[in-house]
């Protein structure tokens, strides 16, 4: 086919060229200058082979998933009973019979069961008597006990300082008692310490160069008590007792109290009311 285009192409040229001759002449043919001839491109031709896709390749169920096979034989020699005759000479049971109505239920049994009864008559311990409070509580020795005794510097320990007995007395609670005695049993006292005339339940009184065993022998209204009496009381050198002295941090032990010479202290002392 591109031989015969080739051609054709050719042909039509050499017509064109004579048909040009003709019309011009001898002096026009000297002047047309040949042509080029353009050569034809050849067609097109796609040069692509399809390629063709790879065949499917199987793949094997396994062997779990496989369906049943469907060319099993399937027996045709058994013969199913379709004309099994009925009798009808049954006797069919009257339908007019009457029903029992008062047919009484087989009782239900009950299963037996193996766990042992709890005892009904166990034991209770037997009551104890909680013994009452005695309601006639002796009575104490003494009205008064004493509750405290301590000796501490009152000021200075110098001959510039204080030698007084501050006296408290309280009832059994704890509350102040007013208008309570005190008296010394020495009669070294020069007068009797009233509580309440330094505050409630308080009393005051002024040591002198003596020793006193002080204790509670009444109140303002008559009434007598009996009380404890106090150890000795006193701010002479070595008539007191050390051991208030070490308490209210006076010294430390006997030789530093005694280091101390003739000193100036006082003393507090608690009475309480045992009832």
């Amino acid at each position: 086919m591109k031989n015969r285009a080739l051609i054709l192409g050719g042909l039509i040229l050499v017509l064109a060229l004579v048909l040009m001759g003709c019309s011009l002449g001898p002096i026009g043919a000297a002047r047309i200058t040949a042509t080029p001839t353009k050569t034809a491109r050849p067609l097109f031709t796609a040069t692509l082979t399809p390629t063709a896709p790879p065949p499917a390749t199987a793949t094997p169920l396994p062997a779990d998933t496989l369906p049943p096979p469907t060319d099993m034989p399937v027996p045709t020699d058994i013969l199913l009973p379709t004309d099994t005759p009925v009798p009808t000479d049954t006797a069919l049971p009257p339908t007019d019979a009457p029903l029992p109505t008062d047919t009484a239920a087989p009782p239900t049994a009950v299963p037996p069961t193996d766990t042992p009864a709890h005892p009904t008559n166990t034991p209770q311990p037997a009551a104890t008597s909680t013994p009452a409070p005695p309601t006639n509580t002796p009575k104490p020795n003494v009205d008064f006990k004493i509750n405290e005794i301590v000796a501490f510097e009152d000021g200075s320990l110098t001959v510039t300082g204080f030698h007084n007995i501050y006296f408290t007395v309280i009832d059994a609670s704890g509350s102040p008692l007013d208008n309570i005695l005190l008296d010394d049993e020495n009669g070294q006292a020069h007068f009797q310490p009233v509580t309440g005339s330094k505050g409630p339940g308080k009393a005051e009184f002024e040591m002198l160069y003596a020793v006193y065993n002080f204790k509670i022998v009444g109140d303002t209204s008559g009434k007598t008590f009996t009380s404890e009496t106090t150890h000795p009381l006193t701010v002479l050198q070595g008539q007191g007792v050390w051991d208030d002295l070490i308490r209210g941090g006076i010294c430390t032990d006997v030789p530093s109290c005694q280091a101390l010479g003739q000193i100036h202290y006082s003393y507090n002392v608690t009475f309480q009311r045992t009832w």
